[in-house]
Order: structure tokens, then sequence, then C-alpha cells
């Protein structure tokens, strides 16, 4: 039973100490005590420090959203009125201080719903925490420097959150739940090493949000594997991580984001599914780093392949890898009825970028690598479907996946061409006047139709 009294006048406190720590945070600010950069940190910091005790507080997930409106209302008012300069006077574009308390919220719904208030306790500290120290430590000590799009990080930020992460979640586990000391180490391990490269890619505090969630969701993952699960996993982070660096060292063409943001993706296939849905992830890799034709697009040639043109690229990708997990922990359809669509969601994307490198032939990179034979190279849709369906099925299927390779072939094909026709349909139209981010979303929005309709085919025929 819910004492609504106890839950009112908690709030209230709350609130006043939030309201407080804002107050404290703009006198620091005023006096030029220290950088708005580090008053933003300061409340953010102490902020979190005070919602660590919600979960022991509160029993009502209806009392933190109160309080999450409030304090978003807060925040987006006084942004809009130019007030609060602690927290919103800096330089970069950020919504963490409107996704801050949002994240606070939902961490708290879920360990509630879950009955996990020492999961919440553990997320939410590394949020606080570790977050806030990475921004100090990069900010003042930070000489490795790293592009993520238009932001910059250090590699001495990102090693002190890998190093807070793991001592913050270590040192939850053991004290605060029943999970045995060697698998406390090696979860930490897994958690800090994951989290680390989530806030290493996190745009316009996005961070915030996937910070705190990325911790419950994976602590709820692996605190229930044995050991020797957790140290596969641990070996196969290790093994995505050091073929995508590889890969993208030897062409100089993947960023450090980028690598990153591609490594996560081959991890995700190979811990939630298996090996064999890493093998899509890793052909792409050899594709995009070492062959031209799989550039972006006009315009980016010379550019790294950083975070976004990666979100973009993988973003459907990975929809089909949670969509196959989730079917796959309920048995309610075969698996491997998503790889074809899984493996055109790969397949149609880099087509679209090879039609992008025919219309710009004359460019010097591509004369540079001639890997490719030139009546391949410049064959139409159909040579392109053909052979990207080449380049992605047949591996798979010695691997035994329960498929009818002609199914998948002619399926794939299809797949491809349809995104072809959706994407060069419409952005021809708009050739010229759309931004590169329009195009990417364009090419997004057109593999999801694409594997969409071969995921219905596969359907009907399967069941």
């Amino acid at each position: 039973m819910i004492s609504w009294d106890a839950e009112i006048g908690s709030a209230l406190i709350v609130a006043a100490l939030f309201l407080v720590l804002v107050g404290i945070g703009e006198m620091l600010r005023g006096f030029n005590a220290c950088s708005q950069e580090a008053t933003r940190k300061f409340v953010h910091l102490t902020g979190g420090i005070v919602s660590l005790c919600f979960a022991y507080v509160f029993k009502s997930h209806w009392t933190i959203l109160a309080l999450c409106i409030s304090f978003v209302t807060l925040m987006a008012g006084t942004r809009k009125l130019g007030l609060l300069k602690s927290v919103h006077g800096i330089k970069r574009k950020s919504s963490g201080d409107i996704l801050h308390p949002v994240a606070i919220y939902l961490t708290f719904a879920a360990t509630s719903y879950f009955e996990k208030p020492d999961f919440y306790l553990i997320s939410v500290m590394v949020l606080s925490v570790s977050d806030a120290l990475a921004a100090i430590i990069g900010v003042t000590y930070g000489f490795k420097v790293y592009s993520v799009e238009e932001e910059r990080k250090s590699l001495e930020g990102s090693f002190i959150f890998l190093l807070s992460t793991f001592l913050i979640v270590h040192l939850g586990l053991l004290l605060l739940t029943s999970v045995g000391r060697m698998e406390c180490v090696l979860s930490a391990l897994l958690i800090a090493v994951l989290v680390t490269c989530f806030e290493a890619i996190s745009l316009g505090g996005a961070d915030n949000l996937i910070i705190p969630f990325g911790t419950l969701f994976i602590i709820m993952k692996i605190t229930t594997k044995p050991i020797p699960e957790i140290i596969g996993q641990l070996s196969s982070i290790g093994i995505v991580f050091l073929s995508t660096y590889l890969f993208g060292n030897i062409s100089g063409r993947l960023g450090t984001s980028g690598i990153i943001g591609v490594a996560l993706m081959g991890y995700a296939s190979w811990s939630l599914l298996g090996p064999e849905w890493y093998i899509p992830v890793f052909i792409c890799t050899v594709l995009i780093s070492l062959v031209d034709m799989f550039l972006e697009m006009p315009g980016s040639q010379d550019e790294l392949l950083r975070v976004r043109p990666i979100f973009y690229m993988f973003a459907i990708s990975a929809c089909w890898i949670i969509g196959a997990n989730i079917i796959h922990i309920n048995r309610a359809l075969p698996v491997d009825m998503f790889f074809v669509p899984y493996v055109v969601s790969f397949a149609a994307i880099l087509s679209i970028r090879w039609k992008w490198s025919q219309r710009q032939g004359n460019l010097a990179s591509v004369r540079r690598r001639r890997v490719i034979p030139r009546f391949i190279r410049d064959g139409n849709f159909a040579v392109r479907a053909i052979s990207l369906s080449l380049a992605f099925l047949p591996m798979n299927h010695l691997l035994d996946l329960e498929l009818n390779f002609a199914l998948s072939f002619i399926t794939c094909l299809l797949g491809i061409s349809v995104s072809d026709a959706i994407y060069w349909g419409i952005g021809k139209r708009y050739h010229g006047e759309w931004s590169r981010i329009a195009f990417l979303r364009l090419g997004m929005l057109s593999v999801l139709v694409s594997s969409s309709l071969v995921f219905v085919a596969q359907l009907w025929f399967y069941r």
C-alpha cells in the first residue's frame, strides 16, 4: 500500500534539494569560480547522487514521473528564456539537461517493474559519477583527442569513464547482490567496456539516456550467465573490435567513432544470436574499408566514416537483430527467417553507395583503387544485386542455416532492387536540394521497406 502523504513529502524535499543544487551551480558561475562546463557537471553529478535514493524512498513511478515532468519543464523553459547559464551556457549543442531526468524516470520504472532496486542504484551511479569524471578529466587533462562528428572527446576521459564504471559496477554487484565474486569482476569488465563505447560515440547529450539504459540492460543479461559464457562474451568483444580496427586502419576510411560503431554492431549480432550473424557485419566492414566504390556519397569521399553515417547504415540491421533475438527467446518463429532480411539491410545500402560511385565515376579515389573489374564496377542494378547477393549469402549457408538457398537468393535480389528503386526514384528529384543527412535518412527508409518486404516473403513461404 502506497502512503501518498509520504510520497508527496519526499518528492517536495527532493525538488527543494534539486533547486538548491541548481542555485549553487548558478552562484559558482556568477562568481566565476569555475567554467560553465564544470558547473554543468556539478549539477549533473550532485543531482544524480540525490536521485540514487529514489529506488529506496519512493514506491510509485508516478511520483518520479511528476518530478521528471517538472524538471524537464524547468530546463526547457529556462533554456528558451536564456536563464540558468550554469546548465545551458555551453557552446556545443546538447539535450543532456532534458534527457537526464527522463533517463532517471525510465531507469526507475524499469527497475521497479523487475524489482531490481540495486540495479537502479548501479545504473544511475554510472550515469552520475562516471560521466561527470570523464568530462572533467577530459577537459582538464585530455590531450589525445578524437572526433565524434562535430564533437571532440579524449582518450584520457574515456579511460577514466572505463575505470570508474568498472569500480562502480564491480563494487555494486559485490556488495548489493548475490552475484559471485568472479562473476562480479568479469561482468563489471564487460559492462565497463561496452558502456564506455556507448558513451564515446554518443552525440548531443544522448549519453544521458544511453548510459543508464545500456548499463541496466547488460547487467540484467550478463549477471544470469555462467563464468564460461561471460568469458566467451569478452572474447567475442576482443575479436570483433580487433578485426574492425585492423580493417579500419588498413584503409584509413573509418574514424575512431566509426570503428566503435561498427564493432558494437558486430558484437550485438554475435552476442545476441551467434557468430554466423556477425559474418554479414564483417563482410560489410571489409567492403566499406577496402573498396572505394562503397564510399558514402558525393562530397564526402575524403571524409572519415564516423558514427553518424554508420548509424544510418546499420540502424535497420540492428532492428532485425533485436527482432530476431526476441523471437529466439520466445520461440514464436524460426529465427533463421530473419536472416535474409538482415542480409538485405546490408546489401541494399551498399548497392546505393555503389550507384553513387557510378554517378561520380571520374573521381580520383575511384581511379586509384581498381579492385573490382570495370564490367562489374560499372554494371546496372541487376549486376549490383547479383554481386552483393553472392557476396553475402553463400558463406552463411555453409553454416547450415535452415533456409532455402534459391528462395533466399531471389528474395535478396528483389530486396536490393526494390531498395534501389525507392531510393533513386525519390532521390533523383531532390539531388542538389537535400542535405547529406536527408539522403542518409532516405537510404535508411528504403532499406526498411525493402527488407520488410523480404521478411513478409520469407514468412509467407515458411508458414
